[in-house]
């Protein structure tokens, strides 16, 4: 609670003073400190500080007056109290516009009102309400020890730190994971990845302001603290405030006390989720490694861990594509190493992906398993492939739209597989959405969505190119191709690969091309002439586009091979 400067002219003392200027500003200003000013001015005046003055040392000179008053006002006090009667008799017309253009309060006191007895009672006011925080703050310690001793949950501890501080605030964990808070973490994220690693107010001799670091946006303000116990780190404690928020030594001292119990929350709570998490991952990866594991242990292992086995999953491996990219093209990185930020990013996306899930009001079981994430998500109780591919495709439209904004530009592959129903499913289910995404940006390229039961075509091609024979026969048909798009790249394969894919018509072809109907007929003629095979012959055609699909399923490897051979 702070002291107003309404608060303070609401004194007897004050009665017979007359408010000159900044009568709408009183409910605003805050009283901290009071003090007798006489010029000059220079650094004696505190921030929120009622300063009273005879203007002893100016009266004799307008100008010397006006600067005085100016001074006053820019150093941060909420208000200028001049004894007039025996040195000021009227305070002149050009300080009153000052103070009324700058919303500055300049308060009349009578002469006959002695300093002395407004310091009194001013300072007893201050002390008493210092005394009340006090007292709050004993109150609010007791009150969250007493939350954590009793187990309440952490998120109804942050809710009291923040009705407290009267700002949002969020806490992470050890991992990144979001322990409690109403703040976004997309914004929180953002701003903490442009964090001027400035500490706050210098003038402060709180210590907890030497802990502090501070970040600010347009629209917000960032304070951060790490959480803390025996010098190692268990988490991150933010605070989001407005633009003009400015921190007071009483929230200064809620924050000391949130991060105190804050730290003994997450001390417990990122054991007991570390090895939970730690188990549970094991648990997965034992579904995706070993095939064959009964069905009881299975059953049994899964519920002690929170996960329902006999559910209807589908599997999904995700792949990003980018994320070093990213790493590099974020001017934000030079105070992190690739691995940390590929470690944080990872630990993000996982959160965001439970985040999904918890939205649809589905089960989700991960792992990251190499550089790959590895998901089996609940489809429903009893699924059919409609209910199925409507939940995978919600489920992954939520995550692509959380993931780019946690990270614009990020590009993620996904293979989607699922043998059947059952607690016996998981192994075979993770070995075909594996070959969906090999298989799958092998033929379609990265960043598409590919399951295993719409990929029949490209997995026959692709037993097909490990075929020494089907090889040989491959870069014998398409090699001149391959040669001439290196020499005049011309491109002439993806020409023809759009011409097949609009059966043959050449208008349609040459709009999608952008090129010219003769030049389009013209490349048509050079690939006749170059593989010796007619594009009015099926069977010609047949075998150029089979060609093609094999060497692309290779990676376009196959060319390489052959000219090393040669």
């Amino acid at each position: 609670m702070n002291l107003s400067l309404e608060d303070v002219l609401a004194f007897p003392i004050f009665e017979t003073a007359k408010i000159i200027t900044g009568e709408k500003e009183l409910s605003k200003k805050t009283v901290e400190w009071v003090s007798v000013i006489e010029s000059p001015v220079e650094n004696f005046v505190r921030e929120n500080e009622l300063v009273l003055s005879t203007g002893i040392g100016c009266y004799t000179d307008p100008h010397l007056f006006f600067d005085f008053v100016k001074d006053v006002y820019e150093s941060g006090a909420c208000a200028l109290a001049i004894a007039t009667g025996h040195y000021i008799y009227r305070i002149p017309e050009e300080i009153v516009d000052f103070a009324e253009q700058n919303q500055f309060v300049i308060i009349d006191l009578p002469w006959e009102i002695r300093f002395a007895d407004i310091i009194h009672e001013l300072t007893n006011a201050i002390n008493n309400l210092q005394k009340d925080e006090l007292l709050r703050l004993k109150e609010l310690q007791q009150e969250l020890l007493e939350m954590y001793l009793t187990k309440q949950p952490f998120s109804t501890m942050v809710a009291v730190i923040e009705k407290e501080l009267g700002q949002s605030i969020l806490v992470m964990n050890n991992k990144g994971n979001v322990a409690g808070g109403s703040a976004r973490i997309r914004d929180v994220w953002k701003m903490w990845n442009d964090m001027k690693q400035s500490q706050e107010e210098e003038d402060s001799h709180h210590p907890i302001f030497s802990k502090m670091k501070r970040a600010e946006s347009r629209d917000a303000q960032l304070f951060h603290m790490k959480v803390q116990s025996s010098e190692q780190t268990e988490g991150d404690f933010f605070i989001v405030t407005p633009p003009s928020y400015k921190m007071t030594l009483r929230d200064a001292n809620i924050i000391e006390q949130a991060v105190m119990v804050c730290a003994l929350w997450l001390t417990s709570e990122n054991a007991i989720v570390e090895n939970k998490n730690m188990l549970q991952k094991e648990f997965v990866l034992s579904l995706i490694e070993e095939e064959g594991i009964p069905e009881k242990t299975i059953r049994k292992e899964g519920k002690s861990l929170g996960y329902d086995a006999d559910l209807s999953y589908e599997c999904l491996i995700g792949y990003p594509e980018n994320l070093e990219t990213l790493f590099y093209q974020d001017p934000n990185n030079n105070h992190q190493t690739k691995k940390s930020w590929l470690e944080n990013m990872m630990s993000y996306i996982e959160t965001e992906l439970a985040d999904a899930a918890q939205s649809i009001q589905r089960q989700i079981m991960y792992v990251q398993k190499d550089d790959k994430m590895v998901i089996f998500l609940q489809t429903s109780e009893k699924a059919s492939q409609s209910a199925s591919s409507g939940t995978i495709n919600q489920f992954l439209d939520l995550v692509d739209r959380r993931l780019n904004k946690l990270l614009p530009g990020v590009v993620v592959s996904w293979g989607i597989g699922k043998y059947e129903d059952g607690v016996m499913a998981f192994y075979k289910s993770y070995q075909k959405a594996a070959s969906a995404l090999e298989v799958g940006r092998k033929q379609k390229g990265i960043g598409k969505r590919y399951h295993f039961d719409n990929t029949k075509i490209s997995r026959l091609i692709l037993t097909l190119s490990k075929n020494e024979e089907v090889q040989e026969i491959t870069m014998s048909t398409i090699s001149p191709l391959i040669e001439y798009d290196r020499k005049r790249e011309m491109d002439l394969i993806h020409t023809f690969i759009v011409y097949n894919e609009n059966s043959g018509n050449v208008s349609q072809s040459a709009r999608v091309l952008n090129l010219h109907r003769q030049s389009l007929l013209y490349r048509l003629r050079k690939i006749e002439s170059l593989t010796n095979l007619s594009l009015t012959n099926p069977d010609d055609v047949f075998l150029l586009d089979f060609s093609i699909k094999i060497w692309m399923s290779s990676g376009n490897q196959l060319a390489a091979g052959s000219q090393s051979a040669r």
